[in-house]
């Protein structure tokens, strides 16, 4: 019988006192779901954000507290380089209110083909694209990566509250843009019929290549 895997935790505790085993495995664990957190956003600049998002954590891991789950730790690191990211590219406006902007008002993303492989999928992904960036990720993290309200605050920095309307808002605004967007009715009855199908494949498809993988 295999050893049960050990808590983030005790890993990153291992890792402190000089297990590098250790801190690899932690990587490995959230690689995926940290590349997909970007790849959903900034494609062409996927990898670098993800490898400098465990570097932020390499740097700063004797000062997480333990006080969140490691995984809200790293998504907040993620967030973090994230908004830095398109603030770098969008230096004609530096004050412009990332949050509040979507990933096609900012000019970000590239072409669906490569990443989804049905017109659900796409359609799906480029209506994602169209909220403002903090709706994408609230909802994001709640339905593809499975935090919960509390950690998706802490991620953001905004009370639990205004996290819960956001994620109404964020659902019932897609569902909206799948209908602005379809090219159709018969895609438009498609993707919405079959919503949690379909973005389920399009998570899937966002995992990163054999090639891309620590």
């Amino acid at each position: 019988m295999s050893a049960e895997p050990k808590p983030d935790f005790e890993l990153l505790e291992s890792w402190r006192a000089g297990d590098e085993r250790a801190g690899r495995e932690l990587f490995a664990r959230h690689f995926d779901s940290i590349y997909r957190f970007f790849r959903s956003k900034v494609d062409d600049a996927a990898e670098d954000l993800t490898q400098q998002t465990f570097l932020g954590c390499v740097k700063g891991k004797d000062r997480y507290r333990g006080d969140a789950s490691f995984r809200t730790y790293l998504y907040t690191i993620a967030r973090n380089r994230l908004y830095t990211h398109i603030r770098d590219r969008q230096r004609r406006d530096a004050v412009v209110e990332v949050g509040q902007q979507s990933v096609a008002d900012l000019g970000l993303g590239s072409a669906t083909a490569h990443i989804a492989a049905r017109e659900e999928q796409k359609l799906l992904l480029t209506a994602m694209r169209h909220l403002p960036l903090e709706m994408q990720v609230a909802l994001e993290l709640h339905y593809w990566e499975g935090l919960s309200v509390r950690e998706i605050a802490a991620v953001i920095d905004t009370p639990e509250g205004t996290i819960k309307r956001r994620l109404q808002r964020a659902r019932q605004r897609l569902d909206e843009l799948i209908v602005e967007l379809a090219t159709s009715e018969e895609l438009r009855r498609s993707t919405q019929a079959n919503f949690d199908d379909w973005a389920k494949a399009l998570r899937d498809n966002l995992a990163p290549t054999p090639t891309e993988e620590p």
